[in-house]
């Protein structure tokens, strides 16, 4: 070939832009403060940076006897937050950590293990992402719109203590689970299927196996404890992270979760769910979900840092 017509069909290539990096997770570091809410639901806002932003990220305890709005167990460090009663711990910023998340389930059941069907207490943090409320808000890119998302997030179990009377203990029915979800949703106004959701994740800790691998089900309730009947996607930790998430060590957890949310939509129309888009364009990522669920006995705390998700968006077209 003509070396000035290679240089030409090249042209488009090299003119077409590479889009930045988008954060999809707002305050990675933790600067802005936390909203809680106090034990009559009203909201309260955290700070320990008075020239801070407000805070994007929210507390959630559903099912708990605790509750971070109560000032007996709190107490506000120079860069930092420090919360713990009986029954859950919160720590922003302590030593070699961006956060310390704790739930001691034993003294939240009293001691007896829950009963198939009924509560159990979580710990979360939260923010929106999209959409009303969301700190990308309508201008946020669609599933369509993106190549990657670059996740990235290092975790070190501190405890999992568990009672040594294992009477009452069901494999099936209790456990100890730290999680990392996001909510995959049609935001597209003109669409008949705008405001329906599946739930992403990934499970980060277990206590019941070493590697969490992929688990795929519809959130049912019962009558003690609503659901949401939305369908959950979870790839487990296996494809991001080369060792288990055990006592004492930093485990680095890093990936690509692009493929892995597509494959979730994917399972979602196969099994009926979001029956009335299928149109990758209509959907973006809403909203995030992390922290705590404990069905057992556990006694569990976990610290995590470096906390990342990284939307890449598709190159431009040229002009």
């Amino acid at each position: 070939m003509n070396p000035m017509k290679k240089i030409l069909c090249l042209l488009p290539l090299l003119c077409a832009t590479a889009a930045p990096a988008l954060e999809l997770i707002a305050d990675t570091a933790f600067q802005r403060g936390l909203t809680v809410k106090d034990r009559a639901g009203a909201k309260q806002t955290i700070r320990w940076n008075t020239n801070a932003t407000p805070p994007v990220w929210n507390t959630a305890q559903h099912h708990s006897k605790s509750c971070f709005a109560d000032t007996a167990f709190q107490k506000i460090t120079t860069n930092g937050f420090v919360f713990k009663d009986d029954y859950e711990t919160l720590l922003i910023h302590p030593a070699d950590a961006d956060f310390i998340s704790g739930v001691n389930a034993y003294n939240e059941y009293a001691g007896q293990y829950r009963a198939k069907g009924d509560p159990w207490p979580h710990l979360y943090l939260e923010q929106r992402i999209s959409g009303p409320g969301g700190h990308l808000g309508n201008n946020a890119p669609s599933l369509a719109d993106l190549a990657k998302i670059n996740f990235h997030m290092q975790a070190k179990l501190l405890r999992d203590r568990k009672p040594a009377d294992l009477t009452g203990y069901s494999r099936n029915t209790h456990a100890a689970q730290f999680i990392f979800f996001f909510t995959i949703q049609n935001l597209n106004r003109q669409s008949k299927g705008c405001g329906d959701y599946y739930w992403f994740g990934v499970t980060l800790y277990d206590d019941r196996e070493p590697v969490t691998k992929l688990h795929a089900m519809q959130d049912k309730g019962s009558p003690k404890k609503k659901g949401t009947d939305k369908f959950i996607y979870n790839p487990g930790l296996q494809p991001f992270a080369d060792k288990i998430v055990a006592p004492g060590e930093w485990v680095d957890i890093r990936g690509d979760l692009y493929p892995h949310i597509l494959a979730g939509l994917q399972e979602c129309w196969k099994r009926g769910f979001l029956p009335d888009s299928k149109n990758p364009a209509d959907y973006k990522i809403s909203g995030l979900v992390l922290g705590w669920e404990v069905t057992g006995l556990n006694d569990v705390a976990i610290a995590v840092k470096d906390l990342r998700a990284d939307a890449v968006l598709k190159p431009q077209p040229p002009r």
